[in-house]
């Protein structure tokens, strides 16, 4: 094939693509032939995106592959992120580079951008589709893991027989400990009680005692004031003592 005839049939062929895709195709050069089409990626449940794929022709196309680049366009009025939101990075690019270059090798010899552009959007949305489900899976199994451990606060450690004779053994022991500490307790206590009332003696006993007691006080007393006699005070005998 001369040049001529292929300059003939990539013109033919950036016809039709402009009959595809009248605004989607940028023609960009003719000598090169370069241009760029605008793929929309919007599958169902799944953030949509924009693809760019910017083709040049070579010499020989399509004996041989054209040069080609897949980039994502910038989407300005594109809501925030949801948590189950997709988005392609930079490692999926490389895949779907990798997709395109195989089937542009397998359709060698025959116009190949229609089928570069319209496999380009299936894998792509194929790749958004998996990652959406990856993200919604992660999101279930965060919220399950949430409700678990919220049924959790609410839940006791069931009984065995082995841990309820553990926690039989643990409280004989604390009771046993608190019963011997407040015995002891007690003990001290009353040792403490009984020793005041051994040591201290009664009023009468010291009256009887100590004499002076009874005219301690003697100074305070007035002309024509009558003494008592402290002796007066000891103990007679009842008559019921006698009999």
């Amino acid at each position: 094939m001369t040049n001529e005839q292929y300059a003939e049939e990539q013109a033919n062929e950036i016809e039709i693509l402009q009959s595809i895709y009248p605004a989607e195709l940028e023609l960009l050069s003719t000598s090169p032939h370069s241009f760029s089409i605008t793929i929309p990626v919007d599958e169902e449940d799944v953030r949509p995106c924009t693809l760019q794929l910017a083709v040049t022709y070579t010499a020989q196309y399509p004996d041989e592959l054209p040069d080609f680049s897949i980039t994502l366009k910038d989407q300005d009025d594109a809501p925030p992120l949801a948590e189950t939101d997709a988005e392609l990075a930079a490692s999926d690019l490389d895949d779907l580079t990798a997709a395109t270059r195989a089937l542009a090798e397998d359709t060698r010899g025959m116009a190949m951008v229609f089928a570069m552009a319209s496999n380009l959007r299936e894998i792509a949305g194929q790749r958004l589709v998996q990652k959406t489900d990856d993200l919604k899976r992660k999101r279930e199994l965060r919220i399950q893991k949430e409700i678990e451990a919220d049924q959790a606060k609410f839940v006791g450690t069931p009984v065995t027989p082995e841990n309820f004779a553990e926690w039989k053994r643990r409280f004989d022991q604390e009771m046993e400990a608190e019963t011997a500490g407040a015995e002891e307790g007690a003990d001290e206590r009353g040792v403490r009680r009984a020793g005041r009332a051994e040591g201290k003696l009664t009023g009468r006993q010291l009256f009887e005692q100590n004499q002076d007691l009874a005219t301690s006080d003697s100074s305070y007393v007035n002309d024509g004031d009558t003494s008592v006699d402290a002796s007066s005070f000891s103990r007679q005998p009842d008559q019921s003592d006698s009999d």
